[in-house]
């Protein structure tokens, strides 16, 4: 008797057992979001859009516009096609994501391919960024070699190709099975692998060491400039600056004896006076051309200088606390909370979006061609419009007019 009653109540256990777990799937399927998930997911739908508009404006002025086409937007289109790919491809089942709860139902074989689709774009994003740190670091310290327009278009089509090459030799380890996954998985969530030898290689490679390098590069780049700056400064001191002096008091006393010849009616070769204040003149405007050549390269280097700061600044700061937090991951006792890890890796999204304003910000040329490509044709259609409307004949009045008796 006791055995069946053991029994009895063992088996209404189970089966109450089952019919929670049965509710919790229920609950889970049928996630209904709140007020919060509506909102949050707005704004990451206007984030998407932004960073696709933005991006595409990017590619289609380097490609229809001819100053655009330069080594150096060589790689910011490489950027731009990786950025573009991440609001496409990835930020999308994100929101999904936000909108059921944070619960994956479309298997582990997409989740993996979502997972990997990430890391392999935001890695090429991020090295893109580092290509050209170092594209304008050989182009400060280097000018007359890299200057050379098949040699660096080469080069700049090869560290594009080797810059995919490393996304791609980070990316596949996973996939290839060369790093486990770790066991404490959720089937129900689709998250980053958090094996610890994956992590610390997949964060080295895509963050860290790209971010010293990109440190590196601008630390080099600021004192490139700043030697220049001293180097004009003492230079034009030093000799530049007495030299012109020299010849702009040269041809004042050219121009003071002639006028003494000509109000004093005494001889004078004024042939040999023309003569060499022409030659005065053509110096001193070779030294001030010179000057003037050296103070916009200069000013040219310290605007790229500026703008990579921005650029720098702006990759740090968007994703260094998501790679301290995916680094400090597999270590921690307890895995961190769903909502922190979300919000850090919408913050490293959110380095997609803003790269093309940096670009247009500091570019008169892209925001030209920004303008040519949105705005202004708008403004065109708008005007081909009213010209036509003005163009149309005046209504006729077929209406005959009654004499007058």
């Amino acid at each position: 008797m006791a055995n069946q009653t053991a029994n009895y109540y063992g088996d209404v256990y189970q089966w109450n057992r089952t019919v929670s777990t049965d509710e919790q799937d229920e609950q889970m399927k049928y996630y209904l979001p709140n007020w919060t998930d509506l909102v949050l997911a707005g704004l990451f739908t206007i984030l998407i859009i932004v960073t696709i508009v933005g991006n595409t404006l990017v590619i289609a002025a380097v490609i229809t516009t001819r100053r655009l086409r330069s080594v150096t937007n060589c790689f910011v289109s490489s950027l731009a096609a990786a950025d573009l790919l991440v609001g496409l491809a990835v930020m999308p089942p994100s929101v999904w994501l936000q909108l059921t709860g944070g619960t994956w139902q479309l298997g582990d074989v997409l989740c993996d391919s979502w997972v990997s689709l990430d890391v392999l774009l935001c890695t090429a994003s991020i090295l893109s960024l580092c290509a050209i740190s170092i594209d304008r670091y050989l182009a400060v310290t280097q000018p007359l070699v890299y200057s050379r327009r098949r040699r660096s278009k080469r080069l700049a089509g090869l560290m594009i190709v080797v810059v995919w090459i490393l996304a791609g030799a980070i990316t596949s380890p996973p996939l290839l099975g060369c790093f486990p996954r770790s066991k404490n998985r959720d089937s129900k969530k689709c998250s980053y692998n958090t094996d610890s030898s994956y992590v610390i290689f997949s964060a080295m490679g895509s963050f860290f060491l790209p971010m010293l390098v990109m440190l590196y590069v601008y630390g080099r780049i600021s004192c490139v400039i700043a030697g220049r700056h001293r180097n004009l400064e003492a230079t034009e001191s030093e000799n530049v600056r007495p030299k012109r002096n020299v010849l702009i008091e040269r041809a004042k006393s050219i121009r003071v004896r002639k006028t003494e010849c000509v109000t004093s009616t005494v001889s004078c070769d004024r042939n040999s006076d023309e003569v060499e204040l022409s030659a005065t003149s053509k110096k001193s405007g070779i030294v001030r051309s010179h000057q003037q050549s050296c103070i916009n390269r200069v000013a040219r280097e310290t605007k790229t200088a500026g703008t990579l700061a921005v650029v720098v600044g702006g990759f740090v700061v968007c994703w260094l606390p998501f790679f301290i937090l995916y680094l400090a991951t597999p270590f921690m006792p307890r895995a961190p909370p769903d909502i922190l890890m979300s919000a850090l890796t919408w913050l490293g999204w959110f380095n997609s979006a803003i790269n093309p304003f940096i670009y247009a910000f500091y570019s008169a040329d892209f925001r030209l061609a920004f303008w040519r490509l949105t705005c202004r044709k708008c403004f065109k259609t708008r005007t081909n419009l009213d010209r036509s409307n003005r163009k149309l004949p005046a209504p006729t009045n077929w209406k005959k007019e009654t004499p007058r008796t």
